[in-house]
């Protein structure tokens, strides 16, 4: 946003050089006319006429301004009238000749302080133009003292000029030189941007993948996350995720929230996996803790602990509550129809159920529920004991 700031002004800048290039030109004509009456003047006249063109030429030859020059150019118009009153009848100018004199000189007098006033304006413009680009770096600061130091060569040697073709070319070679330098500053400044915006552009691109590869090191990660996290055979979390959570569950329970943990295994499991395979036994395993998972969903958190062996969380649930939950889960299992070579395959699941006290640790809850779990066990199997 700020390039295209600069070069708008920038532009503006060169417009008004023109234009005022133009006024300087348009203005050529009328310095030669005054220029050769000047000369006509000033042959050996003396006296005031002289010492007064001598002042305005030392005057010119520093920093004019319409103040100090207009005072001189009076005096000059009054001492051309005072000649031309004391010229004698022979003296060969006629009095339509000093009456263009006077009108010339009076020109003349405005003439120079529009000059002036020209290149007052152009300095000043282009020097507050040019110290808003002053933060950028080289060229800006190159472009300021360059077009800065044609502008005092352009006063100075424009009001200096001896006769009009030298002005004339003082004033086309300097601000063909401004013009130049105008130029330069252009193009360099177009192949910076260039360049400025080439780089963007692969930039932005280079962003893009690095994005991109971000996106897919985070889908990876958190597909390891979860994979780390989650018991390949059955879908559920796995002990890990199980000791994780709990960290949260001893927090709550210390702040006065009720938990219960359950701990459940799969009754006579060894001889599942002797009598009809692994394979059986994997697919009781995944058909029972996707049963668990599906009848205590929003009720507990489940996760297969290891083995046959499951384990849950009951959060916000009194320990009665929770056996009853666990009641009802063995009688689900108890009902699942199980097949193995054509036959079909009774599998039942003992449970034990503990409550979450703030004063001990996750592990004493865990092992007081898998207490529980061996008495039911030698109560008899496919039941719940909470202790």
């Amino acid at each position: 946003m700020e390039q295209d700031v600069w070069e708008r002004k920038y532009h503006l800048a060169l417009e008004r050089m023109e234009r005022d290039e133009r006024e300087f030109r348009a203005v050529e004509e009328l310095l030669r006319r005054l220029s050769l009456r000047l000369a006509a003047l000033v042959r050996p006249a003396g006296g005031d006429i002289e010492a007064l063109l001598e002042r305005l030429t030392s005057e010119l030859r520093g920093t004019p301004s319409p103040a100090s020059i207009e005072p001189l150019l009076e005096a000059l118009a009054e001492a051309v009238t005072r000649m031309d009153e004391a010229l004698p009848p022979d003296a060969g100018v006629d009095a339509a000749t000093v009456e263009a004199l006077r009108a010339d000189i009076a020109r003349l007098q405005d003439l120079l302080a529009m000059v002036s006033a020209r290149l007052g304006d152009m300095t000043r413009y282009l020097a507050a133009e040019l110290e808003e680009a002053r933060t950028e770096e080289g060229g800006s600061r190159e472009l300021d003292a360059r077009v800065r130091e044609e502008m005092r060569a352009l006063g100075e040697r424009t009001l200096a000029a001896g006769d009009l073709a030298s002005l004339q070319a003082e004033v086309s070679q300097r601000l063909s030189l401004i013009d130049r330098h105008f130029r330069d500053y252009r193009d360099r400044e177009d192949a910076r941007l260039a360049a400025y915006r080439d780089r963007a552009e692969r930039m932005r691109d280079r962003v893009e993948e690095l994005e991109s590869q971000a996106s897919t090191l985070q889908d990876s990660l958190r597909r390891e996350h979860e994979l780390a996290l989650t018991d390949g055979l059955t879908g559920l979390p796995n002990r890990l995720a199980y000791e994780r959570r709990m960290v949260e569950v001893e927090r709550e329970v210390r702040e006065g929230a009720m938990a219960c943990v359950g701990a459940f295994d799969i009754d006579h499991f060894k001889s599942i996996n002797d009598t009809y395979g692994h394979a059986a036994g994997d697919a009781v395993l995944r058909i029972v803790g996707q049963t668990l998972a599906r009848e205590l969903d929003g009720r507990a958190f489940v996760a297969r602990y290891g083995g046959e062996e499951f384990v849950a969380v009951f959060h916000r649930t009194s320990p009665a509550d929770a056996e009853t939950l666990a009641q009802g889960l063995c009688a689900t299992v108890e009902r699942l129809a199980f097949h193995a070579s054509s036959k079909p395959v009774t599998v039942t699941m003992s449970g034990g159920i503990t409550r979450f006290e703030a004063h001990e640790r996750a592990a004493d809850a865990f092992d007081r529920a898998d207490r529980a779990l061996y008495a039911a066990k030698r109560e008899g199997r496919n039941r719940c004991v909470r202790l």
